[in-house]
């Protein structure tokens, strides 16, 4: 059985048998990869630490004829504060079911991966939940290009710097007013909430922090990218009720 090694985050994992589980991770080098654990859920399993949700982890693995087991871990950051404090395990488990349901085993990109592990940091570090799921969801539609239109009409093509403007998650983009009628479901936008989402597209995730909004812009963010992202979900997501719960319904 050949052995083969990833870095990956651990995206979930459900209960096999007594002892055992089925991990789904989201990995370096492969994508994401489903992988049996055995024994992880003994208290003093040496797999039990490195297969915890969200945690980042190398794995040892070998392939099988089904899934793949899992023969060695090494913890590199278990981000133990999302297990831990409601509101970030919440984001979490967002931003961890959007990675599973949205992505297909063996779909590799590095991006997708290195986008994971700073959203995990700005959820264990940062206060602003909010505008760091933004930011992310925003990241991650681009990441499987399905980066929405902002800096012209969708439809048309007419600049769009002026005037107000809708955006069409079924069209993928904003909308100028005399294209509105092209989806009557569009969110209306503010320049601003249009304006940020761009410099969202080439700011890091450090300068996060930097960023100002208030609560009309905020529902506006939170429409806009929830709009797109419900036009491409095969389901709804499960832990968005969850989500809501916790933080409130703009979310």
């Amino acid at each position: 059985m050949p052995l083969y090694r990833i870095e990956a985050v651990v995206l979930s994992h459900r209960y096999l048998g007594e002892a055992d589980k089925i991990v789904t991770l989201y990995s370096r080098e492969k994508g994401k990869v489903r992988a049996v654990a055995r024994g992880a859920r003994r208290p003093r399993n040496r797999l039990l630490a490195g297969t915890q949700p969200y945690s980042h982890t190398d794995f040892l693995l070998f392939s099988g004829n089904g899934l793949d087991s899992i023969s060695q871990c090494e913890l590199k950051e278990s981000f133990y504060s999302l297990r831990e404090d409601l509101r970030r395990m919440a984001a979490a488990a967002y931003v961890a079911e959007l990675y599973d349901l949205l992505i297909e085993e063996g779909e590799n990109n590095e991006g997708l991966f290195f986008l994971l592990l700073s959203t995990l940091h700005l959820l264990t570090d940062g206060e602003e939940i909010e505008l760091s799921l933004r930011y992310f969801e925003l990241r991650f539609l681009s990441l499987l290009g399905y980066q929405p239109q902002l800096f012209r009409c969708v439809h048309c093509g007419s600049s769009t710097k002026e005037g107000p403007l809708r955006f069409s998650g079924q069209l993928g983009g904003v909308l100028c007013p005399d294209c509105w009628g092209q989806d009557g479901r569009a969110v209306s936008l503010a320049q601003g909430t249009v304006e940020m989402l761009k410099r969202f597209l080439t700011t890091s995730p450090r300068a996060l922090r930097v960023f100002k909004a208030g609560p009309s812009a905020r529902r506006e963010l939170a429409a806009a990218l929830r709009a797109c992202l419900e036009y491409r979900l095969p389901r709804e997501l499960k832990s968005r009720r969850f989500l809501a719960l916790v933080q409130g319904d703009g979310f």
